[in-house]
């Protein structure tokens, strides 16, 4: 089997291609045939050494796969061969195969193609998280998702969408189109326009009950400024601060859903 190895803190350059013995499925596990990789952002800090989640480097990361049951192991249900499923990883994604539990694992719908399936896992769970479990989004209240653009806003917009919820989004002007296809009611120009004055002027001043903020540092203060009576801040990541270029891992929670309740009062 191939693996992606990153072998020490940097650039891609630090990313190196690894022959290894065929991994086995052990008891309640099945062995996947990659055929696509996820991603994500916490893949990329953990190569720069910022992630606090990533195992001890070298290493191989990645959260999440799609492809073929080749091989299921002892106490696993055997239907699982020969079906293409996606799954969730948490570490070792970056391979051609990989062994999971059966119970992290899914069958892949048919109108999905590979690539596709493997960039729901995180996405989509992170989403759920924010704005259904802990966020307690309901049809008749308002979310603002920062980055509206990226993996999980993409995701968000989707589960407010069904839900039934008014959905404003930040994002740069040239994704606004595609977005509005996609589901949002309204989008924020946030390289242009301070989005908290328009998050105001949307609302009549009253705030929004949920957002969701992948970016941390000082824009978190705003988002919690931005809620109204009750409202909620779903904190989910902090790109914010991988700009201050300090050393070491950010010790902030990335890629785990926070979600605190507070915001402006109502006129």
């Amino acid at each position: 089997m191939k693996q992606v190895w990153i072998l020490a803190t940097g650039g891609p350059a630090k990313l190196q291609l690894r022959e290894a013995p065929d991994v086995q499925p052990q008891i309640g596990e099945l062995r996947i045939r990659v055929k696509a990789s996820g991603v994500n952002f916490a893949d990329i800090l953990a190569r720069q050494g910022l992630y606090p989640d990533a195992p001890r480097l070298p290493a191989v990361v990645g959260y999440e796969v799609s492809g073929t049951v080749d091989a299921v192991g002892l106490q696993a249900d055997t239907a699982w061969q020969g079906k293409d499923v996606f799954a969730l990883t948490r570490f070792r994604g970056y391979a051609d195969t990989v062994v999971v539990p059966a119970t992290q694992t899914f069958e892949k719908p048919p109108g999905l193609s590979f690539e596709q399936a493997a960039a729901i896992p995180v996405n989509y769970l992170t989403a759920w998280q924010l704005l259904v479990v802990m966020g307690a989004l309901k049809p008749d209240e308002t979310v603002l998702i920062h980055n509206a653009g990226g993996g999980v806003g993409l995701a968000a917009i989707d589960i407010a969408r069904h839900i039934g919820a008014t959905i404003y989004g930040t994002a740069s002007a040239r994704k606004h189109s595609f977005l509005k296809q996609r589901g949002l009611h309204e989008a924020i120009d946030y390289t242009r326009l301070d989005w908290t004055r328009e998050v105001a002027r949307l609302t009549h001043g009253r705030g929004v009950e949920l957002i969701t903020d992948p970016l941390g540092g000082s824009e978190w203060k705003k988002s919690y400024g931005a809620l109204r009576h009750t409202g909620r801040l779903g904190m989910f990541g902090a790109s914010k601060m991988t700009e201050s270029r300090l050393p070491g891992p950010l010790k902030c929670g990335i890629g785990h859903a926070l979600v605190q309740p507070g915001g402006v009062d109502e006129p």
